[in-house]
């Protein structure tokens, strides 16, 4: 899930949102000198002796396996609680679920009372605001959030998901940053969201989750009002 994170976009407001290896060569083969043949044959009986030497008692594994299957079954029944146990946990994520999170019960949190209210400042104090959102998030988990911006939609073309931004300008019109949102509910886009580039408030439970080896901002549990 490629999403939109930090969005420093500067001058020309183009809106962004926010394996080396080395191969080894062959190793050099050297030639020996010419055997007879009593030497072939005297090397092929030291090699036989060394590989009949080295070869395990087929019983004494087979009886070795038999006590370790008797002393440890696993029934289907149980292999099947597990793998859907797992299938389970994995379809619960809440790095994917915009209505869960796993910094803070969503349950508790009021939506009616924005924490920060960014439609109350100047364009300069709420791109100061947003930008410090971006860069200091744990000062922000949990605290519901009300923006105005522009809208905004990233498709992922490795994963075919789209992911959807809020973006607000500076004073001077030269730079715009946004944070992505996920509506609460199932939406289907385009049918369910606005058109790119309309002007929307939304309000969302300000949440971070990773992706990969990278962190991302969300406002989750969304509603654009």
């Amino acid at each position: 899930m490629k999403k939109i994170s930090v969005m420093l976009v500067c001058t020309s407001l183009v809106l962004s949102l926010a394996g080396c290896g080395s191969a080894e060569g062959n190793a050099n083969r050297t030639a020996g000198n010419a055997q007879g043949v009593n030497d072939v044959l005297e090397a092929g009986k030291k090699s036989a002796e060394e590989t009949s030497a080295e070869i395990p008692d087929e019983s004494a594994a087979a009886e070795e396996t038999d006590t370790v299957n008797e002393a440890d079954p696993v029934s289907d029944g149980e292999n099947s609680t597990v793998t859907e146990k797992a299938l389970s946990e994995e379809d619960e994520d809440p790095n994917t679920d915009p209505e869960r999170s796993i910094h803070f019960d969503m349950a508790s949190v009021n939506m009616d009372k924005p924490d920060v209210d960014l439609t109350a400042l100047s364009s300069t104090m709420v791109y100061s605001e947003v930008y410090s959102m971006m860069t200091e998030p744990d000062n922000y988990i949990g605290k519901v959030v009300k923006m105005k911006g522009s809208f905004t939609v990233f498709h992922d073309e490795g994963s075919s998901d789209f992911f959807f931004a809020c973006i607000v300008k500076d004073a001077t019109a030269c730079c715009a940053q946004g944070i992505e949102f996920q509506l609460a509910g199932e939406h289907e886009y385009p049918k369910d969201y606005p058109y790119e580039g309309d002007e929307i408030c939304v309000v969302g439970v300000y949440d971070t989750y990773k992706d990969g080896d990278s962190t991302y901002c969300t406002l989750k549990n969304a509603k654009i009002v």
